[in-house]
């Protein structure tokens, strides 16, 4: 009798045992659940509860490189620059082609006031990588830091590998000609830009605030078309 009865003491204690178990992994949120609701709060811009989000997410999976870039995004946003450096270094080692991480590693670094490590690293990216994009990046923080020659070099170093393809990059070049006080060049680039695209109400109301008329006369043919092959070079069918 008391062999029986220490046995059902045994088996309570061991299904006690597994309900509690049990219950602590019940009480954890699902991984895809704290996702979900991270990128909603950051969506919205509730950030402290994105960082707490995503700081659990890390924790239990370090590994992801995309919870460390939300995680980052998400300390830039309750002001903690630096904690988000330690997160998006990682994110960006791991994968250092993708334009997100870098994008966000940049801006936490100008958060913080890393000003010589911005300019090195977006210069070595530029260098090593030489993108679009990694031009675009790195004339906006050289303008960002007061690097004005640099900034204008890195924009049109941008268009010029762009071969004029791209409506952004026109206006990135206007709103830098605009910064600096130089209307001719910054319409001359509206110009491109709305040869591109015409019909951004966005670069329309530019285009009209600095006192020009949006028509087609307007458009200009972006000048970095002149370097595509001849048979590449595409006729100025918005132009008309």
């Amino acid at each position: 009798m008391l062999a029986r009865s220490n046995m059902l003491v045994a088996a309570g204690l061991i299904f006690g045992a597994m309900a509690g178990g049990m219950a602590g992994c019940e009480s954890q949120r699902p991984l895809f659940a704290i996702m979900d609701e991270g990128k909603f709060a950051l969506q919205n811009q509730r950030y402290a509860q994105a960082r707490d989000d995503f700081a659990e997410y890390v924790k239990r999976r370090p590994d992801s490189t995309e919870a460390r870039y939300y995680y980052g995004q998400a300390l830039i946003g309750t002001n903690q620059p630096r904690e988000a450096i330690e997160q998006l270094n990682v994110a960006v080692d791991v994968s250092p082609l993708d334009d997100r991480y870098l994008d966000a590693q940049a801006e936490a670094m100008y958060q913080a006031n890393e000003r010589e490590a911005l300019t090195v690293l977006l210069a070595r990216a530029a260098s090593e990588r030489g993108r679009v994009s990694d031009y675009l990046r790195l004339g906006t923080y050289a303008q960002k830091l007061g690097n004005l020659d640099e900034a204008q070099q890195a924009f049109l170093t941008a268009a010029k590998l762009d071969l004029g393809q791209t409506a952004r990059i026109q206006r990135a070049l206007a709103d830098f000609y605009g910064s600096v006080g130089d209307k001719e060049k910054q319409v001359r680039r509206l110009r491109m830009a709305y040869y591109l695209t015409p019909e951004d109400p966005e670069l329309v109301k530019e285009i009209r605030r600095v006192g020009e008329i949006p028509g087609p006369s307007f458009a200009q043919q972006p000048e970095e078309q002149s370097l595509m092959p001849k048979a590449a070079n595409p006729a100025p069918t918005q132009a008309k």
